[in-house]
């Protein structure tokens, strides 16, 4: 099952810091904890926070991760905050007039993944809610990271380029923590709920009681098509790869049916 892999994978390489600057509602620290709790990740910074910190409006948000509120630490600027951090990344939905390099997420998350790799520690900078970081901000990074969004509505809801950028990371994390199989259960399609499959035999028998069904009711405009018809929906339902909980829902169904028109015709 694919829940059994999205789990907390302890390993020994450093993870992204998020590092939110001059954040105005709580409610946003909040829903960014959870976001980073979802892909794993666990050390979350602020600079300049609005509101004072701690502050309850960010509990109802966070939705358990409780534990990322708890630790998080305040800085009173940027420098500090990036005390201990080599590589630094910072979002940013417009245009700026700062020579950068700049990245898509994907490309930002391997550039920070192969940091990890090296124990050295990233940073990703998210600015405030209305404005975005400032030019005197975004400096104080390596890369711009740009998120392809419509031209004209590019700007993103705080938390959901946190999850953004995080998701980016964990698909990676995985992809090089995981083995090649353990990784295909999570890169492809898979059942949510695997029952067994039907077998030959069993569809068969419910073929056979569809096609005496179809006979007995003149569905058939003449013998010649009976064939052609037959084979085209034993395609159609062989194509679904059905279970054996599918085909007896279906026998289910003709046997329904049946009963009904067995009563209607005695009357």
């Amino acid at each position: 099952m694919l829940r059994n892999f999205y789990k907390t994978l302890n390993t020994d390489i450093p993870k992204p810091i998020i590092i939110l600057v001059r954040t105005q509602l709580p409610q946003n620290i909040g829903s960014t904890a959870r976001a980073m709790k979802n892909c794993g990740l666990s050390e979350l910074r602020l600079v300049e926070p609005r509101e004072k910190w701690p502050n309850d409006g960010a509990n109802s948000m966070a939705a358990g991760a409780d534990d990322i509120l708890k630790n998080i630490k305040v800085f009173d600027n940027i420098p500090s905050a990036l005390s201990d951090v080599i590589h630094v990344f910072s979002l940013t939905a417009r245009n700026r007039d700062i020579t950068k390099i700049e990245l898509g997420p994907d490309y930002a998350a391997k550039k920070i993944y192969e940091n990890s790799t090296k124990s050295e520690k990233s940073a990703i900078l998210f600015g405030p809610e209305q404005s975005g970081l400032t030019n005197d901000e975004i400096a104080y990074s390596n890369f711009l990271v740009k998120v392809p969004m419509v031209e004209n509505f590019s700007s993103l809801n705080l938390s959901q380029a946190v999850l953004l950028m995080s998701w980016e990371w964990r698909k990676l994390f995985l992809k090089n923590y995981l083995s090649e199989t353990e990784y295909s259960k999570i890169s492809e399609p898979q059942l949510s709920h695997k029952t067994p499959l039907s077998t030959a035999q069993e569809r068969d028998y419910f073929f056979s009681r569809l096609e005496k069904f179809l006979e007995l009711n003149n569905f058939f405009a003449t013998k010649e098509m009976k064939p052609s018809v037959m084979n085209n929906l034993k395609s159609m339902f062989v194509r679904f790869n059905l279970s054996q909980q599918e085909v007896g829902t279906l026998n289910g169904i003709m046997s329904a049916i049946e009963k009904k028109i067995s009563y209607n015709n005695k009357d």
